[in-house]
């Protein structure tokens, strides 16, 4: 059932914003927390993955991201999906060096960590998908806002 809601949540989403004639990619991570150590996952994050991410939208390498938190349950043994969209392929194959440079600009002395905790004693990644914008509400959404 979560999965389901998933995907419909990814391709129903109108902050997904694209093109009718642009195909997006995004990226969807799957992430599980471990140890009961949901504090220093979340600082993790939001002192790291958007860090690098707000540094990316502003350079204009990314689209847009988004971090949300769901409860396990027996169809999907995971608490976070972690998501990033790429306004097309030619920015995602570049996503890699991209991130490896502002990684280095944004914290050169290493990612901050809570309670000294390294990412492999709070978290572990399911699995990836990646995909590909059939359609989307972005003209309908531009016209309604003027944008």
């Amino acid at each position: 059932m979560l999965k389901i809601l998933v995907l419909i949540f990814l391709f129903s989403s109108s902050h997904w914003i694209v093109a009718q004639d642009l195909k997006t990619i995004v990226i969807v991570d799957f992430v599980k927390v471990k140890n009961e150590k949901k504090k220093e996952a979340i600082f993790y994050y939001e002192n790291n993955w958007k860090l690098y991410r707000d540094a990316m939208l502003k350079e204009g390498f990314i689209k847009s991201y988004r971090l949300l938190e769901v409860k396990a349950d027996s169809t999907g043994n995971f608490d976070l999906i972690l998501m990033t969209e790429y306004k097309d392929s030619i920015d995602f194959k570049k996503s890699e060096e991209r991130f490896e440079a502002v990684m280095k600009t944004n914290r050169p002395n290493g990612v901050l960590l809570l309670n000294e905790k390294k990412p492999a004693e709070f978290r572990q990644n399911v699995f990836v998908k990646f995909g590909e914008t059939v359609f989307s509400s972005d003209k309908i959404r531009k016209k309604r806002h003027g944008k």
